[in-house]
């Protein structure tokens, strides 16, 4: 087992199918996204609740990817949880410093400390239309002291450090997490046969400095890439 700030935990079956194990001592708690749990000791009690106070908080965050609902599990005693994804792919954990803050995209969020705020933000217009993904994305803010973050990607994970005033290109559908200190807009980098044809004429335009976690896969072009081998329905004359 790996020890974090809080919790030991380690990330088995690395790196396509990963999935979590964390060891909760007695009186330990942790917040976990709803359908993320595989299994857990009886020793730890459950309870869910809305992920955000509100329910139009709540519903921002499953516009950002994420559920409605949150688990939380209890160590009644000491007692194992496995945790993963929907999606196949790997799993990180980030140890956040008090104060320390990072930016959650792609429904990656898997679990953390209790004590984190989450707040659920807008790109803005010009951001959501033409980045082609989604709209909104998720803040998670250690301002009541240092803890763990997982975060889950679709594929394997790519991490760049940028350094201050450090441009960088990717595509937004790629975009696991970052630095709030991290800057982002969506840039136009090709004509207008590449905007409409290709696929690849915005990109996400980041600025640093701060960290930028990335995944292989892009959910949607998987989905887009799947669509194609699913049976269609047959006209009738």
């Amino acid at each position: 087992m790996t020890q974090g700030i809080e919790y030991e935990f380690e990330v088995r079956k690395k790196p396509t199918f990963s999935y979590i194990e964390i060891a909760l001592k007695k009186g330990q708690t942790i917040q976990c996204e709803g359908g993320t749990m595989i299994f857990f000791d009886p020793t730890l009690e459950i309870s869910t609740k809305k992920a955000s106070s509100g329910f139009l908080k709540s519903l921002k965050r499953v516009l950002a990817g994420e559920t409605f609902f949150m688990n939380t599990f209890n160590a009644l005693d000491d007692g194992s949880l496995g945790l993963a994804p929907a999606f196949p792919g790997d799993l990180m954990h980030l140890s956040l410093k008090q104060n320390e803050s990072w930016i959650l995209f792609s429904g990656c969020f898997v679990a953390s400390s209790v004590h984190f705020e989450t707040q659920t933000n807008f790109l803005g217009l010009k951001r959501s239309f033409f980045g082609g993904e989604r709209a909104f994305y998720l803040q998670i803010d250690a301002l009541n002291g240092p803890g763990d973050l997982f975060i889950g990607s679709m594929g394997a994970f790519m991490e760049v450090t940028l350094e201050k005033d450090q441009l960088f290109n990717c595509d937004n559908g790629h975009l696991v997490a970052m630095e709030s200190s991290v800057s982002f807009d969506i840039k136009k980098v090709g004509g207008l046969k590449s905007t409409f044809l290709s696929g690849e004429g915005v990109v996400a335009q980041l600025k640093g400095p701060g960290r930028v976690i990335m995944q292989s896969r892009n959910p949607r072009e998987f989905a887009l890439w799947l669509y194609n081998f699913m049976p269609k329905p047959q006209r009738t004359s």
